[in-house]
C-alpha cells in the first residue's frame, strides 16, 4: 500500500554520486569510500524508503511524492560503481540507477579532467613553461620549479575547489580545467594529448578509473535493481552546445542504451549540471520525462520535471549523512 502524504508536505531527495572508492586527491569531491557508502546505504535503509528513480516520474506526473523518500544515482557510470557499489547496494536490496555517458562505455580511457589531475597533480616532474592553443587563443603558463615532495602532495591531497589552490600545480589544474569545460570531447582530447607530450607521458594508465564496459553495465542489470539513464554522448557542457549539437547528444546516447538492451527510464543527468532552456526542449524531444542538475535542491510535487536537483553526497559516514537529510527534509 502506498502512503502519501498532502501535496504541500511531501519532499523527496535525490542523492547524487560519482565514484565509490578512495582517491590521492579528489579536488571535486566525487569519490565515496566503500567504507562510508556501507554506512550511508545501510543509514538510509534503516531511517528512508529508497525507491527507485522510476517512482519518482510517476509521482511527479500525479504531483504526489512519498514523503521523505530517497532515490540513488551515480553520474559517469565508473567502474569502481560496479566493483564497490554493486555489491552493497544489493546486500541492503537498495535500488540505483546510473546515468551513463556511451561514448566511454568499454573504453580503457579516463575521463578529461581524471586524466588532467594524472597529468598536473601526480607526475614527479613537470617542465615549467607552458604553451596550449585552445580554442583558437594561445595560453601560457609558467609552473615554477615545484617537485612533487610529500608536503606538496599533502596540501593536495586536502585541497577542494572551493578553497584556493594551495600549490601551483593546483593554481595550474584549476585554470586549465576552466578552460576546456565548455570544449568539445574533439577538443578536449587535443589538449590532454598535448599535456601528455608536454609532461613526456606516453600513455596514463586508466585501470578502475575508467567507465564501466559492455558486459559490467549487464551484469548489474541483471540483478533488477539498477536502471540506466542518459549522461549525454560525450559529456559536453550542454549550455554551451548548438541546439543541433545538445539534441544529437542525447538521441545518440538514448540509441546507444536501448540498443544494447539495458533498462533505460527516460531520464537524464546534465553533465557538469550544466543546462539552458535548450537542453530542457530537446530532453523533451527525446522522451525525457526527466532531468537533473547538480543544483542542492530538494524535489517537491511541484518541482519541474526536467529542471530537478540533486544532493551530492561527501565522504561521510550514514550518521552525519542522516542529520544532513534530516535537516533538509525539516528545513523545506
Amino acid at each position: 500500500m502506498r502512503t502519501y502524504f498532502n501535496k504541500a508536505g511531501s519532499k523527496a531527495v535525490v542523492l547524487m554520486y560519482h565514484r565509490i572508492c578512495c582517491l590521492k586527491t579528489d579536488p571535486w569531491q566525487l569519490a565515496v569510500s566503500p567504507e562510508n557508502f556501507e554506512s550511508q546505504v545501510k543509514m538510509l535503509k534503516k531511517n528512508f524508503k529508497v525507491l527507485p528513480l522510476s517512482r519518482l516520474e510517476e509521482q511527479l506526473r500525479i504531483g504526489k511524492l512519498k514523503h521523505k523518500s530517497i532515490y540513488i544515482t551515480f553520474d559517469d557510470a565508473y567502474t569502481d560503481n560496479y566493483i564497490n557499489a554493486k555489491p552493497i547496494l544489493e546486500q541492503y536490496n537498495c535500488p540505483a540507477t546510473i546515468f551513463v555517458p556511451s561514448h566511454f562505455v568499454g573504453k580503457e580511457q579516463l575521463f578529461w579532467w581524471d586524466a588532467l589531475e594524472a597529468i598536473i597533480l601526480h607526475f614527479p616532474e613537470l617542465p615549467e613553461q607552458l604553451r596550449l592553443l585552445i580554442d583558437d587563443k594561445t595560453h601560457e603558463f609558467y609552473l615554477e620549479a615545484e617537485r612533487l615532495t610529500d608536503e606538496v602532495k599533502d596540501k593536495q591531497e586536502a585541497w577542494r575547489w572551493f578553497n584556493p589552490p594551495p600549490t601551483n600545480r593546483c593554481k595550474l589544474y584549476l585554470k586549465i580545467w576552466k578552460l576546456l569545460k565548455p570544449l568539445s570531447h574533439e577538443e578536449i582530447e587535443a589538449v590532454i594529448t598535448t599535456l601528455q607530450e608536454w609532461a613526456g607521458v606516453a600513455t596514463i594508465s586508466a585501470s578502475r578509473d575508467c567507465a564501466m564496459t559492455d558486459l559490467q553495465l549487464k551484469e548489474m542489470a541483471s540483478t533488477k535493481l539498477f536502471s540506466y539513464g542518459l549522461h549525454t554522448h560525450t559529456h559536453p557542457a550542454l549550455a554551451n552546445c548548438s541546439a543541433e549539437k545538445q539534441f544529437q547528444e542525447i538521441a545518440v546516447n538514448k540509441r546507444y542504451l536501448v540498443e544494447h538492451d539495458y533498462p533505460v527510464i527516460n531520464a537524464i543527468a546534465y553533465p557538469y549540471g550544466n543546462y539552458n532552456e535548450i537542453s530542457i526542449e530537446v530532453a523533451g524531444q527525446n522522451g525525457m520525462n526527466l532531468g537533473f542538475s547538480t543544483a542542492r535542491e530538494i524535489i517537491g510535487p511541484n518541482s519541474s520535471a526536467l529542471s530537478l536537483g540533486r544532493v551530492q553526497v561527501l565522504n561521510i559516514d550514514g550518521s552525519v549523512l542522516q542529520k544532513e537529510l534530516s535537516h533538509l527534509f525539516d528545513s523545506h
